[in-house]
């Protein structure tokens, strides 16, 4: 999600420290058989943990690494109660000045650090909550959005430098990869990791009107994905990286050359699933903000699952929303139906929306699917869905949803006639069909009197 902010972190007596920063190395094949017991990994199309298909249904929380420990507890809680198995956080901030407990790294000059004691108060915490509630993490440790990437550009080249430089200066590059070394190392050996992912929606361009060089196209950028993932991988065999795109494609899909398939953003989603250090791809999903229908939204779903399928590898739909509130329910449905039946491995709405403890309210963009509102139904039956094709249907509520409904027959009041509606997720009517037809299976969203 496109997000312009400085963020403000809300701190509690939180002291844990449990992960201290490991050696860069490799690990050898005793310790990956060590670390193998709950980490999930691709397999084809699809991940697996301990040897059993894990899809997942999740969610997104840019801020929970700013949360006080009983609000933490609260967060993964009520996951577990809707059958949320996967957390994408937010895990970058940066200061110009000396070390300070709100920003993972800090600068001086042309010269960034990784704060210790920030990660322990910050990052710590959330990694080790995440663990307990059996919760697992997809962890971004840049974006292309607001203050980030543009202060490494403004610390190390000035004001005037493009944002595409990001990708194609050395000592930007090296600056990156002493952070991402630093965070990679710490937690590598926690099965909290889902996966690490390199930027949250990186384009040639951002929000920081610095603008884009002529140099910057798509194979910049792959070029960079293919850098960075394959340092990730050379310090941490045991979990997946991916890139945290929005799904842009370039003229080689076939699909013209419009601003989402002509690859002028930089991103050639394609080729970036291609390559051998990207284990899966993502999906960012916001029709309106992009100039486009809701109905198109399901068609940029199936296109990604059509060419991952292609590429054999899984796809998650890691983002998407839709400030339409009068829409939003009939919208999560129509997108959410479309990812379970192409296939995708997850699923996770932009954003999670509910109150804590302490009386914290989290964000909410307009996006956001409140815990109170109809539209979570939807989230905790595709849950379930996701859930049952891992092994299991049941919630942490302890609910069950069928994606076959029970068929009956009849006559009289509380009947539905011939191609009505009589099934389907969130549907509250009657199921019981008009004498000569039979509640008829379509997709966990629609049955139909036939």
């Amino acid at each position: 999600m496109h997000l312009s902010f400085v963020r403000t972190l809300l701190f509690g007596a939180i002291t844990t420290s449990a992960y201290v920063l490991q050696p860069q190395s490799s690990p050898n094949d005793n310790e990956l058989a060590k670390r193998a017991t709950g980490f999930v990994s691709r397999s084809g199309t699809g991940f697996v943990m301990d040897g059993k298909p894990f899809y997942f249904m999740g969610t997104n929380a840019y801020w929970a690494d700013g949360l006080l420990s009983t609000d933490l507890t609260s967060l993964f809680s009520q996951m577990n109660s809707a059958g949320m198995k996967v957390l994408r956080i937010f895990a970058w901030s940066d200061n110009v000045g000396g070390p300070e407990d709100s920003s993972l790294q800090y600068w001086s000059g042309s010269t960034n650090t990784p704060n210790p004691s920030a990660f322990a108060k910050q990052i710590d915490p959330v990694v080790a909550a995440a663990e307990a509630a059996g919760i697992k993490l997809i962890v971004p440790m840049i974006g292309n959005w607001g203050p980030s990437i543009s202060l490494y550009i403004q610390q190390i080249l000035g004001s005037s430098a493009t944002h595409d430089t990001f990708y194609s200066n050395a000592n930007i590059v090296g600056a990156y990869k002493k952070y991402v070394n630093f965070f990679v190392n710490r937690y590598k050996n926690s099965p909290a990791i889902f996966a690490w992912e390199l930027m949250n929606e990186p384009r040639c361009t951002g929000d920081d009107n610095r603008g884009a060089s002529s140099a910057c196209n798509t194979a910049m950028i792959t070029s960079w994905i293919s850098t960075m993932s394959s340092y990730i991988k050379g310090i941490d065999s045991a979990h997946m990286v991916t890139l945290g795109d929005e799904g842009w494609f370039s003229t080689n899909a076939g699909y013209g050359s419009s601003y989402d398939y002509g690859g002028s953003i930089g991103i050639d989603w394609i080729s970036n699933l291609e390559l051998s250090s990207i284990d899966y791809g993502t999906v960012h999903l916001y029709p309106s903000s992009w100039g486009q229908t809701d109905a198109w939204g399901s068609t940029w779903i199936d296109q990604h699952a059509a060419w991952a399928k292609k590429i054999g590898k899984p796809v998650v739909l890691e983002e998407f929303g839709t400030t339409n509130t009068g829409a939003r329910y009939n919208d999560v449905k129509m997108w959410m139906n479309s990812a379970y039946n192409d296939g995708y491995g997850g699923i996770q709405y932009w954003q999670f929306v509910s109150t804590f403890p302490s009386g914290y309210a989290s964000p909410n963009d307009g996006n956001g699917i409140s815990v109170s509102e109809s539209s979570y139904s939807l989230v905790k039956a595709m849950a379930n869905l996701m859930n049952a094709k891992s092994g299991s249907s049941s919630t942490g509520s302890g609910t069950t949803t069928s994606a076959h409904p029970t068929t009956t027959s009849g006559s009289g009041p509380g009947t539905v006639a011939k191609y009505g509606q009589c099934g389907g997720i969130g549907y509250t009517g009657s199921t019981t069909c008009a004498s000569g037809s039979t509640c008829t299976y379509s997709n966990a969203w629609y049955s139909q009197c036939l």
